[in-house]
């Protein structure tokens, strides 16, 4: 009898050993914590690459002025437009600084590809033209986003959150989320710990 108690003590001990190396190292609270606070600094970021970008001038001569273009110009096709001076971010570089403190590499190469440079297809033809170009020190967004946004109100409930895996660099969880405020699928996102601190791998919106 003593025997097997002891087999069984180790056995647990080793369990318990296992389960300590295996975990991230944070509490429950401290991993919701965690979660919500990327996910809900993510909600701005996909407005700008999903939804509508930014806000922009909407009067004609002001961006021909800041863009240096001239009124003796016989036709002048619009497709940007400066963003406006009170938008949260006036350069690429200031969306990109953003972008990094929230997302995986993995995830900041397709937004940054996305929201920069556009898609294309294998034979190199655009599928989607970049949403901002930043010319002379001006940041501009395209002026159809509206056209191809995506819906953007997900909101997530994190009081009711469900760890599937925890690793000590990631961590994949579910959340019920709301759509509009309604009620609407669970959604699993996942994140990895990198040199800079805990960052989004999944697309939340």
């Amino acid at each position: 009898m003593k025997k097997i108690a002891a087999a069984l003590l180790l056995a647990s001990l080793l369990l318990a050993l296992l389960a300590g190396c295996g975990g991230s190292g944070m509490g429950e609270e401290e991993i919701r914590e965690t979660f919500r606070t990327l996910v809900e600094a993510s909600y701005e970021l996909n407005e700008i690459y999903f939804g509508s970008g930014l806000p922009y001038e909407v009067d004609l001569e002001t961006m021909m002025r800041l863009m240096g273009i001239t009124a003796d110009m016989e036709e002048v096709v619009v497709n940007y437009m400066p963003v406006t001076k009170d938008a949260a971010y006036q350069s690429e570089a200031e969306i990109r600084e953003a972008t990094k403190k929230v997302f995986s590499d993995d995830i900041c190469s397709h937004l940054f590809m996305l929201g920069f440079e556009g898609l294309r297809t294998d034979t190199d033809e655009s599928v989607s033209f970049a949403r901002f170009i930043e010319e002379q020190g001006i940041l501009t967004v395209r002026i159809d986003l509206d056209e191809e946004a995506l819906p953007m109100g997900r909101t997530y409930d994190f009081s009711r959150m469900e760890i599937l895996i925890e690793e000590p660099e990631r961590i994949r969880a579910s959340f019920p989320s709301l759509l509009d405020g309604r009620p609407a699928e669970t959604v699993r996102i996942t994140i990895i710990k990198t040199a800079d601190g805990w960052r989004l791998d999944s697309p939340t919106y």
